[in-house]
């Protein structure tokens, strides 16, 4: 937070514990490029779950994610103490989301709901079959061919409405820079779990070994989340599962 006020600086760091921590910064993102729908981003946009999208195009980044349509970075916490002392310090004008993104978030929230409650009691295998169904897409397709090859696998598997899928299309395609990947998708319609799961879902995730995808290992247990409403059954069953 503190080099980004200063001089409007994003690092990303990789962090790994193999015995002792270790970590290393991550060249991911072109400095001076950090832009949201046109205009910059500032402190008030990192906050806890918050998205930072970013083209996917640039020499810094590693060839596997140059083959997406955008780099999308999920902000898990944040100093909240240290991020109001900062921006006392800067001055910084307080950015109030115009009605556009508002519309765009309570749409998706509604939609989000309706999925929820759709899957229950079936919900990790529909989410495993809707990401094998979206994982051979084409994604060098254009916009009209990738719209139409995603509309059969959400209306179908998710029951989504005309209507629902066209505002998730709508939304999607446009914080993807008109390139929509599969994650994007998948985060859009089904609601990522609370920051609390997520955190002891990440504790799993390190374990997994090379014969389950991450992608694989997310579906299941985005599912999971679905099936089990109660935060702390939730997390005990993780824990009871991993040894965590």
């Amino acid at each position: 937070l503190a080099s980004f006020s200063r001089d409007q600086t994003l690092t990303v760091y990789d962090y790994q514990n193999l015995g002792k921590n270790r970590w290393k910064a991550l060249h991911f993102i072109a400095r001076g490029v950090y832009l949201n729908r046109g205009r910059p981003y500032c402190l008030q946009d990192i906050s806890q779950g918050a998205e930072l999208h970013f083209c996917a195009d640039g020499p810094h980044l590693p060839q596997s994610l140059r083959q997406q349509p955008c780099l999308t970075l999920r902000v898990t916490d944040v100093d909240n103490t240290a991020k109001g002392a900062l921006l006392t310090q800067s001055g910084e004008t307080l950015h109030r989301l115009s009605e556009e993104e508002i519309h765009d978030r309570n749409a998706l929230k509604e939609i989000q709901g309706t999925v929820h409650d759709g899957p229950r009691g079936r919900a990790v295998r529909t989410l495993i079959n809707l990401r094998r169904d979206l994982k051979n897409l084409d994604l060098k397709a254009d916009s009209i061919q990738q719209k139409e090859h995603f509309r059969r696998p959400l209306m179908e598997l998710l029951c989504l409405t005309p209507q629902d899928f066209e505002a998730v299309w709508r939304i999607v395609s446009r914080r993807a820079f008109g390139r929509v990947n599969t994650a994007d998708v998948m985060r859009a319609v089904t609601r990522e779990m609370g920051e609390n799961r997520k955190a002891i879902f990440l504790k799993e995730a390190g374990k997994i070994t090379k014969t389950v995808s991450y992608a694989e290992f997310e579906d299941y247990y985005e599912g999971l989340s679905i099936e089990i409403p109660d935060d702390e059954e939730y997390i005990n069953n993780m824990r009871a599962t991993w040894s965590i």
